[in-house]
């Protein structure tokens, strides 16, 4: 059984993180939220509304409660296998923490699994700026590309699949959840990562 830590903030994707929570738990891992502070966090819920059912706009609506069971300064990541950053807006401010950078950076330095989704690739390359590795190829949602190319990494925009370069899975957005987790299961299972239910 893996642990694998999750990194939330107050606008992190009800959607994104419940489908990973979810998938690791079935997978038989020890999971564990990680937030600023130890205490409920508010999620989000990302609705798409655009014009005749088109999805390019979104409206974001308070989401479920999550109970953090510990705060980043009292996170020590070599406890942990393996670290998930789920999407929505919420990255855009985990990424100027500096303890969650630092707690990412223990992950990607060390060569375990790093995953992210929608926004949350944000915060990979910032802890990939601040080790001074360049080059990675990651994939999220189009809005990061800019941030993924002045980090001198590779922008791969490849809906309906995972982009796997070492330690790092990425992804677009919703729908795709289901391959992005399938390719970070399959990197566990590939470290030899299984759960209790394998």
């Amino acid at each position: 059984m893996a642990k694998i830590l999750f990194t939330i903030a107050e606008s992190t994707s009800c959607g994104i993180h419940d489908y990973a929570y979810y998938r690791m738990l079935e997978e038989g891992h020890n999971v564990t939220i990680a937030a600023h502070v130890k205490k409920p966090t508010r999620m989000v819920v990302i609705v798409a509304g655009g014009a005749n059912g088109a999805v390019d706009t979104f409206e974001q609506r308070p989401g479920r409660i999550v109970n953090v069971d510990v705060a980043f300064n009292d996170v020590d990541p070599t406890d942990y296998d393996a670290i998930v950053i789920p999407g929505g807006p919420g990255p855009e401010y985990l990424r100027a923490n500096r303890r969650c950078i630092e707690i990412v950076r223990h992950f990607i330095e060390n060569d375990k699994p790093v995953t992210g989704i929608c926004h949350g690739p944000n915060v990979i390359l910032e802890a990939l700026h601040q080790s001074g590795i360049t080059g990675k190829r990651l994939s999220g949602n189009v809005v990061i590309e800019a941030d993924v190319l002045a980090a001198q990494c590779i922008w791969v925009h490849t809906p309906g699949t995972a982009v796997v370069d070492g330690n790092l899975v990425t992804a677009w957005r919703r729908p795709d959840y289901d391959v992005w987790m399938g390719a970070f299961v399959a990197l566990l299972r590939e470290r030899g990562l299984t759960g209790t239910l394998q």
